[in-house]
């Protein structure tokens, strides 16, 4: 195991950390898109 030497910088200053209601909603949307494209390309191609 590596020490924590203490002397690292934060990835992000704490004001960008806070999620905007975008990136919040993005997850909870991205199986509802996938399975309207899948039913969009099923139904192209194989006219479900």
């Amino acid at each position: 195991m590596t020490k924590n030497l203490g002397n690292a910088k934060p990835s992000a200053p704490a004001k960008e950390i806070s999620a905007s209601m975008c990136s919040r909603a993005a997850p909870a949307l991205f199986p509802l898109v996938v399975a309207a494209l899948g039913y969009l390309v099923g139904r192209h191609y194989f006219g479900l």
